[in-house]
């Protein structure tokens, strides 16, 4: 027998390393190219986003039923039919404004002495010649006043100031000083101009000779400043009657009173006019409603380097919303009408002119999401002061009032024959600032207004130029 041989078997293990799987860095572009790429480019518009490319979002999202609800009905209203106003293509609403309130204030005295007046309306142009030349000739003056200041904010005051200092916004207490150093004229006495119509060249023009004149200051002895200061000051009066007209210092007027009788007022000062008017500018206080915490109610505020006739700044009374409601009540149960600012363009419908909270469905036509309230928007700057107008009427409904009639400065077309509508809650979230009688504070409201006020630096919200 044969015998065989054989090879043992040998089992060899083989180890594999395997490398731990982990997941890369996404830097946000990355996020969101992958993003974009897996699922939302892949996605067709949907029916609101297709009709959204091709309409506004207010003609999408209006909400008709808020119009059909508010009504242009007003169980206590001032209408004395005066025509309504246009500002054209300026930032004169506050004096539009002023000039509104001032006519309705004094329609009731001409009417018992004339009769119903036809078309009485006042200059806004002659108030805002001479805004103009103080706001110039102040201008100068705080440039001065900071330039001294060993303040750390220095750079920022100036910056502050450089900021469209020409413009044509304004305050109540700026126009108030201007009716009562130069009292008020009708229209036909002081008609706009071109540049009163369309006033950005004139300011853009008048803007570079301030800044030119800032830097002439620079450079001139101090024994010679004020000389320098008035130089430069009548040489924009000059400026400004060529661009707006001279304005009168005595007048006459003819208008058409009751049963189409013409009567003629002779040689009358802009002074004497109003108190023609019976129109007392010391007797109107303004009011406004500062959320922020950091500014207590019941107390008064003033914006530094803010004025015009004065070195005393624009000031006011915060208190909390239901009062400023109550005070616009009372103030029209009183045949006043309240002048103030809001912002204007917030949750309206244009058209009609009706304003309210949620008239436009923004969020479903958009998707905004937003969760501020009027606290958090005005220190965002999301919302603010940015136009005057004058209520006239409220309407109430079981001892509520529902809504407010509102005098604009748009002309006729504009929102309802002039007029818009704002609801309570509109008025609550955008309404910013009143203008009311002294006589309808309290006394612990019209001690504030003697308190020395607490400063507001200029480039706060609230001290933007309505």
């Amino acid at each position: 027998m044969s015998e065989s041989s054989t090879t043992p078997t040998i089992l060899t293990t083989t180890t594999t390393t395997t490398t731990p799987t982990t997941t890369p860095t996404t830097t946000p572009s990355d996020y969101l190219a992958i993003s974009t790429t897996s699922g939302w480019s892949d996605k067709s518009p949907t029916p609101i986003q297709s009709a959204l490319s091709r309409n506004s979002v207010a003609s999408l999202g209006l909400d008709s039923t808020v119009v059909n609800d508010n009504p242009y009905l007003f169980n206590n209203c001032l209408d004395y039919g005066l025509p309504i106003t246009n500002q054209k293509s300026s930032g004169r609403c506050w004096l539009f404004a002023t000039c509104n309130l001032i006519r309705m204030v004094g329609y009731t005295t001409l009417k018992e002495k004339y009769g119903k007046i036809a078309n009485f309306e006042l200059s806004q142009s002659y108030l805002y010649f001479w805004d103009k030349l103080e706001r110039y000739h102040r201008s100068l003056r705080y440039y001065v006043q900071i330039s001294k200041t060993t303040d750390t904010q220095k750079d920022r005051y100036l910056y502050q100031l450089y900021q469209d200092p020409l413009g044509d916004g304004g305050q109540w207490d700026m126009a108030k000083e201007i009716v009562k150093k130069y009292g008020v004229v009708p229209r036909e006495v002081f008609p706009d101009s071109h540049h009163a119509k369309s006033s950005r060249e004139m300011n853009k023009i008048l803007t570079r000779q301030l800044t030119s004149d800032f830097a002439t200051l620079d450079s001139t002895d101090t024994d010679v400043i004020e000389s320098a200061i008035t130089i430069m000051t009548n040489r924009v009066f000059k400026m400004l009657v060529g661009f707006l007209g001279q304005p009168p210092k005595k007048f006459t007027w003819t208008f058409k009173g009751g049963t189409d009788l013409i009567h003629t007022l002779r040689d009358i000062t802009p002074t004497d006019f109003v108190d023609t008017l019976n129109f007392k500018p010391d007797d109107w206080v303004s009011v406004i409603h500062d959320p922020r915490r950091e500014h207590p109610y019941n107390k008064y505020y003033s914006v530094k380097y803010l004025g015009n006739v004065y070195n005393r700044h624009v000031g006011w009374l915060n208190l909390d919303i239901a009062r400023v409601n109550e005070l616009a009540k009372k103030s029209i149960d009183q045949k006043h009408p309240v002048w103030f600012g809001c912002d204007v363009g917030a949750e309206w419908d244009r058209t009609t002119g009706v304003q309210h909270p949620g008239i436009i469905d923004t969020a479903g036509v958009t998707g905004l999401n937003t969760c501020q309230d009027k606290e958090s928007r005005l220190k965002t700057f999301t919302s603010l002061p940015n136009h005057a107008m004058l209520i006239t009427g409220y309407h109430q409904d079981d001892d509520k009032i529902t809504r407010w009639k509102v005098e604009n400065s748009w002309g006729k077309t504009s929102g309802t024959d002039g007029f818009l509508l704002m609801t309570k809650e509109w008025m609550d979230q955008y309404v910013f600032q009143i203008l009311v009688q002294k006589s309808l504070l309290n006394s612990d409201e019209k001690a504030a207004l003697g308190e020395t006020p607490y400063d507001i630096e200029p480039w706060d919200p609230l001290g933007t130029l309505a």
